[in-house]
């Protein structure tokens, strides 16, 4: 098949499955039903995970998302012309399999229930590679990263630096990735990931009264606004910060979630609304048919799904009121 034959074939397949996606009378569903297990039914519905009616207990959900996050990555790579490209979705999965393994090796314990399946490099391959310093196979920047944590372990003794180092490498990897592939769309939504995540960064340091040394150490670097921008404004109101990301993309809901964050000291609803946007984002897939932006934009409406299905469970099981659960729901892609 061409190429243009092939990425026609994906979209028709894409724009199948999209059907089965998670409405807005879904989620309602979901969140009014009496008991956990009606909200599960819903999924089970829907045909999430591999098990099928086989699921039974509520509190096999969690087992029933990460099979429908398989299934889902299982499916664009059987079906993408460039299949590769998707694991630069798995890119973060790689990174907390290695936070997981490194803490449990400097802290001498075992935390393998915190490990993920769903990774570019499979956990327990990566785990032998730790073991053994021997990352010859790996990305060199997790290679450098890694590498960077146990020394700087050796040195402090401080596991949370282990954090900072890995998140900042797993995003310059996906900038790194992202540009090889040259697909346009791919690198705005890193740069986007990038921007998102630097801004909560900002906000957790100005919280923290950290300096702007801290500050320039954490930023990641490769997205579109200018790192510079966050470290002269550390030193001014919250107010200033606001008033720079209104001639940005993002100034229509960074004012709602920075002024929450300022009143609660809590980034629950800033994280909220920086999912909606990613989700408003990426719906400009729907529009396109011989590329593999339906193919990443289906890729993205599933795990914010997957997320919205999360919170959804949680509440149920935990007996959290409808109106607290829908306040923590994100925009669905349909």
């Amino acid at each position: 098949m061409s190429n243009d034959t092939q990425y026609a074939y994906a979209a028709a397949r894409v724009r199948a499955v999209e059907r089965k996606l998670l409405d807005r009378s879904k989620i309602d569903r979901m969140v009014e039903a009496k008991t956990a297990e009606e909200s599960l039914k819903v999924l089970l519905d829907a045909d999430y995970g591999y098990s099928g009616g086989e699921v039974s207990d509520v509190f096999q959900y969690e087992m029933l998302l990460k099979e429908e996050h398989k299934k889902v990555y299982k499916l664009l790579k059987e079906i993408a012309p460039q299949p590769e490209v998707f694991d630069i979705f798995l890119i973060n999965n790689d990174f907390h399999n290695t936070k997981v393994i490194l803490k449990a090796e400097f802290l001498g314990q075992d935390f393998d229930e915190l490990l993920t399946d769903t990774g570019s490099i499979t956990a327990g391959r990566l785990k032998i590679m730790i073991k053994d310093r021997n990352m010859s196979e790996m990305p060199l920047i997790m290679q450098k990263a890694i590498e960077e944590c146990i020394d700087t372990f050796n040195r402090t003794g401080d596991p949370q630096s282990i954090d900072l180092i890995l998140d900042k490498a797993s995003f310059q990897l996906m900038k790194e990735t992202a540009q090889r592939s040259k697909i346009r769309f791919i690198i705005e939504l890193v740069e986007i990931l990038i921007d998102l995540a630097n801004i909560k960064m900002f906000l957790r340091v100005k919280r923290l009264k950290k300096s702007w040394d801290f500050l320039s150490k954490v930023l990641i670097p490769g997205g579109r606004i200018d790192e510079k921008v966050f470290i002269e404004k550390l030193e001014g109101t919250l107010e200033s910060f606001i008033d720079v990301l209104r001639y940005t993309s993002y100034g229509h809901f960074c004012e709602e979630g920075i002024e929450n964050f300022k009143n609660t000291g809590s980034l629950t609803v800033f994280e909220k609304l920086s999912d909606n946007f990613m989700t408003s984002f990426v719906k400009k897939a729907k529009y396109i048919f011989l590329g593999i932006e339906p193919l990443v934009g289906y890729l993205i409406a599933k795990e914010n799904e997957i997320k919205i299905a999360r919170i959804i469970m949680v509440g149920k099981i935990n007996n959290i009121s409808n109106e607290i659960i829908r306040e923590r729901l994100r925009e669905a892609y349909v």
